[in-house]
């Protein structure tokens, strides 16, 4: 299995390979860049925008690897604080 093949198995939106092999050569991306794809990929699934409404915001595989979506940062939801928490309950009863 080649790399370009390695990133499309892991990759949730099978759509356009075409296109996403020919981003994929154009990038020529390095082992060490394949891995950072890969883990990407890992926890990008797990975001809001691509398991919300079946997937249907994940961008196409091309679409990713021209934005270079593989060097976005994860991102967390901010937490309340305790205090904050309890004035919100307060608020809302």
């Amino acid at each position: 299995m080649d790399d370009f093949d390695r990133v499309w198995a892991e990759y949730p939106r099978k759509v356009a390979k075409g296109a996403a092999r020919k981003a994929f050569v154009r990038l020529a991306p390095s082992p060490a860049l394949v891995d950072r794809m890969l883990k990407a990929i890992a926890w990008q699934r797990q975001t809001p925008q691509w398991v919300s409404n079946g997937g249907t915001f994940i961008p196409h595989l091309s679409t990713w690897l021209n934005q270079e979506r593989y060097d976005d940062e994860p991102f967390t939801v901010p937490t309340l604080s305790e205090q904050s928490a309890r004035l919100l309950k307060l608020v809302n009863e």
